[in-house]
């Protein structure tokens, strides 16, 4: 009897506390999983490729778990954090690299007049200010990504050591900046502070039907984050392993992608537009610059039916280099892709979808990459098709 009261007591108290201090964390996530049909894919590039049927684990959207808390500290300021898990729904393994919280792990303060400061593992500026108006981030599924995800705006990596700002909106206005610490001591070989180190800006802007976003990120010596790298604990670290992320197959000294776009919204239709050019500086002192340009419309039919349509056209450039193996014949590679999706709402948490992506690859390109099929197109051909339906549920 002493026992349960001193529970009962105990317990009563930290519930107390808790009221007072108007604390709260909340457990969510989503759980998405399909079939998937590919009419070419290789093991890597160069390699002969073969028709693949599988079933899909976080293609519509990412399977995730998270916990999200918020304290109310007073004077319109609030204590945050953030802590979400990706897993594969096939497999129940734990994905970005076997990390227990890969997708987010961040803790931070909110002022409601002078904004949000978070520290930890988030994402990019151009991921925040860019992402949201690309289809693939909307409802043509990771398939749809721009190729090689190159741009980063389907969040091939997240940032390490991060110190980001988030500004309140005002009269539609909100901007943000982020930079990542290498956390290396200075050394020789190139070692020191700014080795795997990153920074981004950008910002946002709505008016009525019209919404705006911009972006600009940069990341010195990524490569370096790799296995075997000079500092494995910097801001990039064991992101670049995709076989489908094909223009980072060889060490990369810098990467820099700049982005914006444009929504409009007419009655029951989004027009959108967008464009991302990412250049990368590779360790052999040859380059690669790719330019992706984006126009997409969606349409909701009903409350519960969304049907959309998107062209993308990339335009590469090859420098300090004849070419890149097995990816390149030439220095002016370039691809294009066209993304359909449908959207039907079972119920406020329940999604059905289907999408279907064709990306051929043209002028000097080799090889056709859609993002998480599994991998490039062999060297029997220069297309690929990918064709996915599934189901997606949230709690």
């Amino acid at each position: 009897m002493e026992l349960r009261k001193a529970i009962f007591l105990a317990t009563s108290g930290l519930a107390s506390a808790s009221a007072c201090a108007q604390s709260s964390v909340t457990l969510y996530g989503l759980v998405d999983a399909g079939i998937g049909y590919v009419n070419n894919v290789a093991s890597r590039p160069g390699a002969i490729g073969a028709r693949k049927i599988q079933e899909t684990s976080g293609v519509g959207a990412p399977s995730r778990w998270g916990f999200r808390g918020v304290e109310d500290l007073g004077g319109g300021n609030s204590a945050i954090f953030v802590l979400e898990n990706g897993f594969s729904v096939a497999s129940g393994t734990l994905l970005q690299g076997s990390r227990l919280f890969g997708r987010q792990a961040y803790v931070g303060l909110v002022n409601k007049d002078l904004g949000t400061a978070t520290f930890g593992r988030q994402y990019d500026s151009v991921v925040d200010f860019v992402g949201p108006f690309v289809s693939s981030r909307q409802w043509a599924t990771q398939y749809g990504a721009h190729v090689g995800d190159i741009d980063n705006l389907y969040t091939t990596f997240r940032i390490n050591n991060s110190v980001k700002y988030t500004s309140p909106t005002y009269r539609g206005l909100a901007f943000g900046g982020l930079y990542a610490f290498s956390n290396q001591a200075a050394g020789s070989a190139g070692t020191g502070f700014s080795n795997n180190s990153a920074w981004s800006v950008g910002a946002s802007y709505a008016a009525g039907p019209v919404t705006l976003g911009a972006g600009h990120l940069h990341l010195s010596s990524p490569s370096a984050g790799g296995t075997g790298g000079s500092n494995t604990g910097g801001a990039i670290v064991g992101d670049y392993t995709s076989v489908t992320d094909i223009f980072y197959a060889r060490p990369v000294k810098t990467q820099d992608v700049t982005g914006a776009g444009v929504a409009y919204q007419l009655d029951a239709a989004t027009l959108g537009f967008a464009y991302t050019v990412a250049k990368l500086r590779y360790v052999d002192n040859s380059s690669f610059s790719l330019s992706n340009y984006e126009a997409n419309t969606k349409y909701q039919i009903t409350p519960a039916f969304l049907a959309g349509v998107a062209f993308i056209y990339s335009d590469g450039k090859v420098g300090g280099a004849s070419k890149i193996a097995n990816i390149t014949d030439g220095t002016h590679p370039r691809w294009a892709q066209i993304n359909l999706g449908a959207q039907y709402l079972l119920s406020k948490t329940t999604t059905t979808y289907v999408a279907a992506v064709y990306q051929k690859a043209l002028g000097d390109a080799l090889t056709a990459t859609i993002d998480s099929v599994g991998g490039p197109t062999g060297s029997n051909s220069k297309y690929q098709l990918a064709v996915t339906a599934g189901l997606r549920v949230r709690f």
